[in-house]
């Protein structure tokens, strides 16, 4: 009976105590916005979601949305707190504030406008205070506060007074209900209220939500923490664990199966569908601050919180999960391995250990905690590895094999990196050990494993190992190379030569060795390279060309031949299409900056469970639902601002909603004057949590020639862009490579007044007419041209003909000039020759009185007769000096007459030398003529000079030629 009883107390106070502790294995990442970022009031009441996407809060400062990259804020005209919102189906916003509700909706600019409805209200109603639910109905938006409820149908206000005071309002699927002080859980039917419950578990019980969760399942929520079950007008308390009764203002369905709650003590509770807390979301998981005023769930699944002085976001939907071993004190995951339905995780101080609920696809949602392996701390866990059936550790202090729910060493001598199997055939009789110093050996016999030592060889950290089909042992250095290794005979001993960038390496430094596609595969920092035994050099790999360029620290093969990879950046998967056999390359930028950099390491266990080594433990992505539930990205002109002497916002953000659900712009493309001619353009997609890493491509239409390359930037600016119409459009791509529509805004830019149509058309008339006054003023002055140029034509004429008249005269001259020189030559000619014959004819009268002289006889006297007769002739012949000097006068201007005058001392030889220097004779030829010598002419010459009166520095031939 004693067994019975401790049984009894264990069963019921002991147990519901343990399974409460088992939470959720997978935490989900959690974001922060201090009211600092989104320029709010430190507190927020109430938060919803339009059909774009765009967030939306009621704060203590009024209206704030978000629409994942920028936040704005609009107050209400009394500047007082927003307590409720509520979309419709048009996006129209309506709010419960204090003492005054109405709605938001865009404005022309692209804003928000606020709307008031207090007109509306009855003047007997219109003194309330908070309106603390908004919801629509029907046809109809209900706005309930203390003392009424107030329903909105078209243009008209219906009031619905409480019995005593309205506690709650809500909508589940086609219910409306409400709770009553007095009258207890009401049901909206006919137009009017109807008891649903009107006996509650207890009087002061204030209902806080209502919740569906499956068919025909409502699950009621309280103020005080407490859950029940709405089934046949009857609550069943569902959550039997001793809850201390906390303030819990907001709970918001998840999917089918789980809710959460907003506590004020203690963060968020996830729950199941018995209102069971499988996960509690407080400071140590994330949350800046655990007193919790409201929750909400969007589309993604992303859970937003609202806390003191802050808003957070849970990606509570997404397929990536933190997976913490130690919340007091995190560690970093080294290595992970699913073993015996258990996750082993190898951190930076021990091993840690979770039980993995069995049949389950995503083993992240194990209703499970870790806990610290025995005798594990102190120290690195660097490797986990199953070999032979059997789980080994390697450790800063060596390699142990764990059974039994203890470590055993297998080699302590120095720290275990890996461990490498020298065979395929199972079981594996050897394997290398890597170590911080060197190579040890590794036997197994008889179900056991033995450390043979440590090899002879090249002492060196081997952290890298892998065998090729050549049974060569490749190592990788991260500093200084690639081991090249050969096992002796006796494995006793190793020889290792070290190959670098000599090799054909692109570097000595970030090199490291895996094992891909059966393939001993070289990460560098220009990609993947293997090693071309005929060449002895490492070559970039043809296989996997998609990883050029990239620097690869870590590789890991899955069962489906997608690739996962660790750069110095960021953590990402090669996914392979078996038909094409090609890779697509995926980056995961969720987790940028959150995995173990240096120290890599990613466990692929299937395709709904991969691990990743993270500072925080370990990072669990169910791929299998990261890509199937990917969804295509919506991209969002947040605000256009026209910038000149001061700015002017022309839109934003929020466009009209069309007929067809389709937000486009106006028809009417807003003008601007020329003065605009900057402009600023933000944008945004509406992703939250960890789904908001995307990248952005802009294009204006109109200045840019093509589409911007795809970047993390969500603002454009433009300066000097000259009038005309424009067109900006934006779009945005996720790490999926799924591409939105195209968001775009239209608009003009008006030409200075200067270039406006007016001004074209005075600048027409003006040209018109300065055309008609130029063509005028230009007649004239061609007028004017003609007649000078007919002037300048006569005038040329003129000198043309001078210039004909003085170039014949100037050919008459040389023509004169050359026949003068022709005369002058004749003349020398014919006077040489006259002279000659003078000369000869003196010499003949010399002849014949000498003839004269001698005594002949009668018939010789006959003869000499006729001789002397002949030389009568001949001196007949030398009258013919006076007729010579006559023509030489008249060719010469008279000169012998001249000289003759002027000087009568001069005798006839005297002329007759005058003459042949007159004609330029030189003395020889004058000798010549003479028949004398030159010595004889030289004297005449100078009894010439004596004669005429010539001065020593004159010659006289000048003297003569002056005459």
């Amino acid at each position: 009976m004693k067994y019975l009883i401790i049984l009894y107390l264990f069963v019921f106070f002991i147990m519901p105590h343990a399974v409460c502790g088992q939470h959720l294995l997978g935490l989900p990442l959690v974001n922060n916005y201090n009211k600092t970022v989104y320029r709010g009031g430190s507190r927020t009441w109430d938060m919803k979601q339009d059909s774009r996407g765009i967030m939306y809060f009621g704060n203590s400062e009024g209206l704030i949305t978000f629409n994942g990259r920028y936040w704005k804020s609009y107050a209400l005209p009394n500047h007082t707190i927003i307590r409720s919102l509520w979309i419709d189906d048009h996006d129209r916003i309506y709010v419960g504030g204090q003492g005054d509700f109405g709605y938001f909706e865009p404005s022309e600019q692209g804003g928000l406008t606020y709307t008031s409805l207090k007109a509306l209200i009855p003047e007997a109603y219109r003194n309330f205070a908070d309106i603390w639910n908004t919801l629509s109905f029907g046809q109809s938006v209900f706005f309930r506060a203390t003392n009424v409820i107030f329903e909105l149908k078209g243009q008209k206000i219906t009031v619905h007074p409480a019995a005593a005071e309205w506690y709650f309002m809500g909508k589940v699927g086609d219910s409306l209900f409400a709770q009553d002080k007095k009258n207890g859980l009401l049901v909206y039917r006919n137009n009017h209220w109807s008891p649903m419950l009107a006996a509650l578990p207890y009087a002061d019980m204030k209902i806080s939500a209502m919740i569906p969760l499956g068919k025909d399942r409502i699950v009621v929520s309280t103020l005080n923490n407490q859950n029940y079950l709405l089934k046949d007008r009857m609550l069943i308390q569902l959550n039997k664990e001793r809850w201390e009764d906390s303030y819990t203002p907001s709970s918001a369905l998840i999917d089918d199966s789980t809710f959460v709650v907003g506590n004020a003590k203690d963060g968020c509770h996830i729950r199941d569908r018995n209102a069971k807390t499988i996960q509690r979301i407080g400071i140590k998981e994330g949350l800046v601050n655990k007193n919790i005023s409201a929750v909400f769930v969007d589309r993604q699944k992303n859970i937003w919180v609202a806390s003191d002085n802050g808003i957070s976001v849970i990606s509570y939907g997404s397929a990536v999960r933190y997976l913490r071993p130690n919340l007091e004190n995190d560690v970093t995951g080294l290595s992970s391995l699913i073993f015996d339905h258990k996750l082993y995780l190898a951190s930076s101080n021990g091993m840690y250990v979770a039980p993995i609920t069995k049949g389950l696809s995503n083993q992240s949602r194990s209703l499970s905690s870790f806990s610290l392996f025995p005798k594990s701390d102190g120290g690195e866990a660097w490797m986990l590895q199953e070999l032979n059936g059997s789980l080994l550790l390697g450790h800063n202090k060596g390699l142990f094999q764990i059974q039994n729910q203890a470590l055993l060493p297998l080699s302590n001598r120095t720290g275990t990196w890996n461990v490498l199997p020298l065979s395929s055939v199972y079981p594996v009789e050897q394997a290398l050990v890597g170590t911080y110093q060197g190579l040890e050996l590794l036997n197994y016999q008889n179900g056991s494993f033995q450390s043979d030592g440590q090899l002879r060889g090249f002492v060196d950290s081997y952290r890298f190992l892998e065998l090729d089909e050549k049974k060569t042992i490749w190592a990788s250095h991260p500093y200084r190379g690639i081991y090249r290794m050969r096992l002796a005979a006796d494995r006793h001993s190793y020889q290792a030569d070290l190959l670098t960038k000599k090799n054909g390496l692109p570097s000595d430094y970030q090199n490291f060795v895996f094992k891909v596609k059966d393939q001993v595969i070289f990460a560098t920092e220009k990609g993947l390279y293997t090693y071309d035994y005929s060449k002895n050099v490492f070559v970039p790999s043809v296989d996997f060309k998609v990883f050029e360029g990239l620097t690869i620290r870590y590789l890991k093969e899955d069962k489906d031949g997608n690739i996962w990879f660790c750069t110095n950046k960021y953590v990402g998967v090669a996914q392979f299409d078996p038909k094409a056999r090609t890779y697509q390359l995926i980056k995961f930028s969720e987790i940028e900056g959150m995995n173990t950099s240096g120290f890599d390491h990613i466990n692929t266990f299937d395709k709904n469970n991969v691990y990743i080594g993270a500072e925080k433990g370990i990072i669990h992505i169910n791929y299998e639902k990261y890509i199937k539930e990917a969804r295509e990205p919506l991209v969002l002109l947040s605000q256009v601002t026209a910038k000149s002497t001061l700015d002017s916002t022309i839109f934003e953000g929020y466009f009209t909603k069309s007929p067809t659900g389709v937000y486009e712009q106006d028809a009417d493309v807003p003008e601007l004057a020329s003065k605009f001619n900057s402009f600023q353009f933000a944008f945004s997609s509406p992703s939250f949590g960890i789904h908001e890493h995307v990248e952005f491509s802009y294009q204006l239409v109109g200045y840019d020639e093509s589409w911007s390359t795809w970047a993390n930037i969500s603002e454009k600016s433009y300066t000097n862009l000259p009038s005309g119409d424009y067109r900006f459009q934006v779009k945005v791509r996720n790490n999926l490579n799924q591409i939105s529509a195209v968001s775009s805004y239209a608009f003009t830019i008006l030409p200075p007044w200067y270039l406006t149509i007016w001004a074209k058309l005075v600048y027409l008339i003006m040209g018109a007419i300065g055309i008609s006054i130029f063509f005028r003023i230009q007649k004239q002055v061609w007028k004017k041209q003609q007649l000078q140029y007919e002037k300048k034509m006569a005038q040329l004429r003129y000198i043309h003909q001078l210039e004909i008249e003085k170039s014949e005269k100037e050919i008459v001259k040389l023509n004169n000039e050359k026949l003068e020189q022709e005369v002058l030559v004749k003349t020398k000619e014919l006077a040489s020759t006259s002279m000659q014959l003078l000369e000869n004819s003196g010499t003949l009268v010399k002849v014949r009185d000498e003839l004269a002289k001698i005594g002949v006889n009668d018939e010789e006297a006959s003869e000499l007769k006729r001789v002397n007769n002949l030389l009568k002739d001949v001196e007949k012949n030398s009258a013919n000096w006076d007729q010579f000097a006559s023509h030489f006068d008249e060719l010469n201007d008279g000169f012998l007459n001249k000289l003759k005058s002027n000087h009568a001392g001069l005798s006839r030889n005297d002329l007759k030398v005058c003459a042949y220097l007159k004609l330029n004779f030189t003395t020889k030829q004058i000798a010549q003529l003479q028949n004398i010598t030159v010595r004889g002419v030289e004297i005449h010459r100078y009894r010439l000079r004596k004669k005429l009166p010539v001065g020593k520095d004159q010659s006289l031939s000048d003297f003569l030629n002056e005459i």
